[in-house]
This record gives structure tokens, sequence and C-alpha cells, in this order.
């Protein structure tokens, strides 16, 4: 189902309420025309709103332009919609923008602006963009490697019911460095547990839902 109605950037700034009903109706409008498979209808009917910075409606287009859905497909356009929104503090709009540079999805793939959008996501609380965070500081992916900093976005992700996060700690934790060995002269010393498999990234992106 889509989300609606939308908020705008001036309403963030100046916190100014809730949009205009006419507004509203438009944005319920192209609610049912997407739910109608009316695809052309529904990018006419949210193109104006978005270009009046309705946050919402900015995501809606970029999801009709980055799917190809009623439009030519268009990626860079879709992206610039979605972090448009997203630098306005739509979450869902980050989660798209990271996971546009993730995949490099028809654009170059960008893994250090992928860790941006997944970092301010995991902010807003985002299981999935914490987890991948956690990923890709573990495997320094856009990020200088830190695993202190994987295993804390793992256990905020895990903390949420994340399965991966779940898995993965499950994982390193056996691996965690204990106390100090023994010495020579109490005991050998310890075997060193082998290096944990490495983490996979969870690429299950809602952009399908507006």
């Amino acid at each position: 189902m889509a989300q609606g109605p939308g908020t705008t950037v001036r309403d963030r700034i100046e916190q100014s309420g809730t949009a205009p009903r006419s507004q509203h109706d438009k944005f319920s409008e192209g609610v049912a025309a997407y739910d109608a498979g009316e695809y052309r209808k529904a990018f006419d009917i949210w193109l104006p709103l978005a270009q009046q910075d309705d946050l919402a409606a900015m995501r809606n287009v970029a999801l009709l332009l980055r799917q190809g859905l009623g439009v030519e497909r268009d990626p860079a356009r879709a992206l610039y919609f979605y972090e448009r929104s997203g630098r306005a503090g739509l979450v869902a709009s980050q989660v798209n923008s990271a996971f546009m540079y993730l995949d490099g999805d028809g654009i170059p793939q960008d893994y250090r602006k992928a860790s941006f959008w997944f970092h301010a996501a995991a902010m807003a609380g985002v299981p999935v963009a914490r987890y991948n965070l956690g990923v890709m500081y573990e495997r320094g992916l856009g990020v200088a490697e830190d695993p202190a900093r994987a295993l804390a976005w793992y256990t905020l992700a895990a903390r949420a019911g994340h399965a991966q996060a779940l898995d993965r700690l499950a994982v390193l934790v056996p691996h965690l460095p204990g106390p100090p060995p023994p010495s020579a002269a109490d005991a050998a010393l310890a075997v060193t547990a082998p290096a944990p498999p490495p983490a996979e990234l969870d690429r299950l992106d809602n952009s399908t839902d507006p």
C-alpha cells in the first residue's frame, strides 16, 4: 500500500503541519491509480506533487522511474528523487538510495555512498540498514574496517529481530578475543579459533512498495 499523504520539505522546516486537503486528495488519486495498475496516470499525478517537495510523492515517483513502471526506466532521475526526499528525512528513501548505490542499480556502484545512506537509515532504527552497515564495517566496504562497530550494528539489528544479524552474532561471538592464554609454564597455548566465514549483505530492498 502506498504512503500518504506526503509531507513537504517546507513542512519539515517550518513544522507547519499536514499537506493541504487538495494535495491530500491528489496524492490519494495517485494511490488509487497505482493500485489499479495505471502507472502512467499515477506518475502524472505524483510528479507535480514531487516537484512541490512532497516527500512521499518524490519517493513514489522515484519508484516508478527506477522500475520503469508507466514511464521509461531512468535510474539517475529516480536516485535524484530518492536522495532529495532522503535528505529531508524520509527514511524509506534513505534505504532505497543505499540499495541503489550498493547494487549499482543503473548507476555506478558506490559503497561509500551506500554506507552513508545506510547510516542515515540505521540511525532512524531500520534493522536492514543496521545489519548492512555492520557488514560494511566488518568487510571494509565504503568505510574503514572496524570489527567493533560491525558488532555494535549487528547487535542493534539483532535486537529488532533481524535474522541475519542474529546468525552473524552467533558466528562472531565465539571468535571474540578472550583473556590472555596461560603461560607456557602453566599450560600449553590455546589453539586460535579459525576465522569466521565472510558476512553476506541483506539485499532485500522494499523499493517495490510505494
